[in-house]
């Protein structure tokens, strides 16, 4: 029989812990975004499709979140296991592929909709326009 080894931690540390976590929750607790939480540098390196992608999530999990519907029914009609979409809706999974997101969206009544936006050029030009 094996034995269980147990560590205590001492309460100075665990209360200090314990008082950054609060701290942290404090100052996060207004949902920031990227911007708030990212360097400039780190925002200008990021893909971004990702934020986009997120904010598609964002969308798809407020539609499901109004319309009453528990994740458990939304696997139920798209076949997703539940645990696969908490962590579409979490950012865990951070890759999804276009059936995945194509599933989730037709188990809510929705269907993902790509667009092309035209944006500036770093001369300042519009490609369209070179």
């Amino acid at each position: 029989m094996a034995t269980k080894k147990t560590t205590s931690v001492p309460a100075d540390a665990l209360a200090a812990a314990r008082q950054r976590a609060a701290e942290t929750r404090r100052l996060l607790q207004h949902k920031p975004s990227p911007s708030e939480l990212l360097t400039t540098q780190e925002l200008a390196d990021a893909a971004p499709f990702y934020f986009v992608l997120r904010d598609y999530i964002r969308q798809l999990k407020e539609a499901r979140e109004a319309a009453g519907i528990t994740l458990a029914e939304v696997s139920a009609r798209s076949g997703l296991a539940v645990e696969s979409l908490s962590r579409l809706e979490t950012g865990a999974q951070t890759n999804p592929t276009w059936k995945t997101l194509g599933m989730y969206a037709a188990a809510l009544g929705r269907r993902p909709r790509l667009t092309v936006e035209v944006v500036a050029s770093d001369d300042g030009y519009r490609s369209s326009e070179k």
